[in-house]
């Protein structure tokens, strides 16, 4: 009898329940193995790619430290985050737009969606963001945004050291002043950069020439303060100046380093070379005289002293009185052959550097005749940079010796080349105190601390002219005379005639007493103490055969 087999029934059941279970089975193991299989490749391959993608970003660049000689920090570099958005993220750009402006509001919209909709992978948003910024940038929860650590190269002082330091630019890289030369080393070293800067002699020269500028009324200015045996530069301040801190544009005037890169006519501290050039040739002394009676004319012009004694005077007179017509006869008598032979050996005609890219050239005529030498000889037709002059006035106080500026700190000279020789050295130390206690630069004088100089007053040439009650204004000295230690130059730079000045824009008047202000305030600075002791007899030191054991 046919009929239905329970077992059979119940057997192909059981075995179609298997077969059901085996497919759902290998279809659940089939789908977790593609699950497995995309996670692996989000976390590995997308993963490297990530990792490649941010590898490619920026790198942090690091740079050490600049401090002055005292071990003050002059530069240093702080840790920030800056954003940047992966455009390909960006789900929604209307509503990222709207939610960057909210925390940036002096962005412009339209360079936001430029960027946010652009075809690169990354495009920077904003570079060294407050922690209060980055915090308000992940409240808006934008996705495509991303932070990179960074850092940041701060100034503590601002613009005191603006135009030493220079600066860097966004991605840290020096653009400026030492900054920009010594790149590579800052980037490359943990040892902080010692400069030959002290900050609070530079702080003290800033202020001085500050206020200067303010009581003359002066277009700009430049002050350097140098240490005579090393050439090491103490301060150096152009005005105006900017904040290295902040972004500006390169070109502005703020960024034109007066102290290196001006070439200005010295005026009558030309003077001193010239002295120094007579008293060389061992034929002529400080007491040796030249008639100064009579104007000298040339063609249209005519050399004439102003407020002159209209006698014979000594050398050491034509220095105290600052005749230019005793100084164009000295010029004669040596020769102007001879002159630009000897102007050429103490470093006057040749380019003189220290660390910053920026030094001016001398000029001087290609045609060095009589006429030139002349006026030469009380500063006009030539024209150097402040740094230029202190460097080789340097050099012949320290008998003789010229050193090769420098910002860096130094325990001594690089090199030393001798320019003049020691008895001449010592000679001018005495002229130059003379001048200032007996002649036109009293005002330069410090009680105490034995100030020497000379200043000089060179009218401004635009365009090929003399520009007529448009003058520079500079006095350079050094301190103190008995052992000259720091050389000091200032130089201003349009400065007016007021009541105080006696109606006077000359630098005796303006320049000579900011050079005093200056002396005043950073001789105890630089352990200079002030003497009360008497002085040398100045003029038997002229007549007194020379003995370097004295």
């Amino acid at each position: 009898m046919m009929g239905n087999n329970i077992y059979s029934v119940a057997s192909r059941s059981i075995k179609m329940a298997k077969q059901r279970v085996f497919m759902s089975v290998s279809v659940f193991l089939l789908l977790f193995s593609l699950l497995i299989v995309r996670l692996v490749h989000i976390m590995i391959i997308n993963g490297n790619q990530r990792d490649k993608f941010f590898d490619s970003l920026p790198p942090i660049i690091s740079r050490s430290d600049i401090i002055d000689r005292n071990g003050n920090i002059i530069a240093t570099s702080l840790p920030t985050v800056s954003l940047f958005a992966c455009p390909h993220e960006i789900m929604d750009l209307n509503e990222a737009t709207h939610k960057l402006m909210e925390v940036f509001p002096d962005l412009d919209e339209k360079n936001i969606r430029e960027k946010l909709s652009s075809a690169k992978k990354f495009v920077w948003m904003r570079r060294h963001l407050s922690p209060k910024k980055e915090q308000l940038v992940l409240n808006q929860g934008i996705p495509g945004l991303h932070f990179l650590k960074t850092e940041k190269r701060v100034y503590p002082d601002k613009n005191l050291l603006s135009h030493v330091i220079g600066g860097t630019d966004v991605d840290n890289i020096g653009i400026a002043g030492i900054e920009k030369v010594f790149d590579e080393m800052l980037k490359s070293q943990n040892n902080p950069l010692i400069l030959s800067i002290d900050m609070k002699v530079q702080h003290a020269v800033h202020d001085e020439l500050q206020k200067s500028l303010q009581e003359f009324n002066a277009l700009g200015g430049a002050a350097l303060v140098m240490k005579i045996s090393t050439g090491e530069i103490i301060s150096m301040v152009s005005l105006p100046d900017f904040d290295p801190n902040k972004n500006s544009n390169p070109t502005d005037k703020e960024h034109f380093n007066m102290a290196v890169s001006s070439a200005v006519e010295p005026g009558s501290s030309a003077k001193i070379f010239n002295t120094v050039m007579a008293l060389e040739t061992g034929k002529i002394t400080p007491f040796s005289k030249f008639d100064a009676r009579y104007p000298i004319k040339i063609g249209k012009f005519t050399i004439h002293d102003f407020r002159g004694e209209a006698r014979f005077l000594s050398v050491e007179e034509i220095l105290k009185y600052s005749s230019n017509i005793g100084s164009a006869k000295i010029a004669l008598e040596v020769g102007a052959t001879a002159q630009k032979q000897f102007f050429k050996k103490i470093g006057l005609l040749d380019p003189i550097y220290c660390e910053l890219s920026e030094s001016q050239h001398p000029i001087y005529p290609r045609q060095w005749n009589g006429v030139s030498a002349m006026t030469i000889s009380f500063g006009h037709g030539i024209a150097l940079s402040p740094l230029h002059l202190v460097s080789i006035f340097s050099g012949l106080l320290n008998d003789g010796l010229l050193a090769p500026p420098t910002l860096l700190k130094k325990e001594r000279a690089l090199s030393e080349k001798a320019i003049i020789s020691p008895k001449v050295s010592c000679q001018l130390r005495a002229l130059l105190r003379i001048n200032v206690t007996e002649g036109k630069n009293k005002f330069a004088d410090v009680p105490g601390y034995c100030v020497g100089g000379k200043s000089g007053t060179a009218e401004k040439l635009q365009k090929g002219h003399y520009v007529k009650n448009a003058n520079y204004c500079g006095f350079i000295g050094a301190f103190p005379m008995t052992n000259p230690l720091y050389a000091v130059y200032v130089l201003l730079d349009e400065p007016k005639a007021s009541a105080k000045t006696s109606g006077y824009a000359t630098a005796g008047w303006n320049a000579a007493p900011t050079a005093a202000k200056i002396i005043r305030r950073i001789g105890p600075i630089l352990g200079v103490m002030a003497i009360s002791a008497e002085e040398p007899d100045w003029k038997k030191i002229l007549k007194t055969p020379y003995n370097p054991t004295n």
